[in-house]
């Protein structure tokens, strides 16, 4: 009996272990989604996912974005990720199809990063942040991929450039056992760390 117990506690040590480090292997994300304007890469085998991808296709002043708890039930642990063979899915927000008015094969209709925009000649645009209140639940865990350094042109009528970039203002569940929000940004709750992936508001 002993003996049947051992195996029994050891096979369900396996199981967990095993759980873990699927989490964090990018081949069992396997299945991409949207919902609530979110990607989410699901892992069926560890049974949790990773939130990428925001596009937003209307906007409202401090538009109010909710990371889902779950997905079909499945827990979303994870803001950012890879996916596959490694594919890198960041956690970023879009804001291709609100502001990008340039035809396909100009200049302008791309994106930019920070650096690209201060590399030209500052007489010729300006940068207005676009800003987010995002909510994060209860059960997010890691904080693996996150990128917000896309700024998005905007051909004004008198032919200037307006670089739009998004940025958040965070609120963290109180249940959220790894992680909180002061002030609008997100902290480590071992650590006390600021979590400076996100692109916040300047103050």
């Amino acid at each position: 009996m002993k003996k049947l117990y051992g195996i029994v506690l050891a096979l369900c040590l396996t199981v967990c272990l095993s759980g873990c480090l699927f989490e964090g292997t990018a081949f069992f994300y396997a299945d991409y989604v949207e919902a609530d304007g979110f990607d989410i890469a699901v892992n069926k085998v560890a049974n949790c996912c990773f939130v990428s991808g925001y596009e937003c296709m209307e906007y409202t002043e401090n538009l109010e974005i909710t990371i889902p708890d779950d997905y079909n039930g499945i827990p979303i642990k994870r803001i950012g990720g890879y996916s596959g063979t490694g594919f890198p899915a960041p956690f970023s927000i879009s804001l291709f199809s609100l502001y990008v008015n340039a035809p396909k094969g100009n200049e302008y209709h791309a994106t930019f990063s920070d650096a690209a925009v201060k590399s030209r000649n500052p007489e010729e645009y300006t940068v207005e942040d676009v800003a987010f209140t995002l909510n994060i639940g209860k059960n997010i865990e890691v904080i693996e991929y996150v990128n917000m350094d896309f700024y998005y042109p905007h051909i004004n009528d008198d032919g200037s450039i307006t670089f739009y970039h998004a940025v958040v203002n965070i609120t963290c569940s109180g249940d959220n056992k790894y992680f909180y929000s002061k002030d609008g940004k997100l902290y480590d709750k071992k650590t006390n760390e600021l979590i400076s992936d996100f692109a916040y508001p300047a103050a």
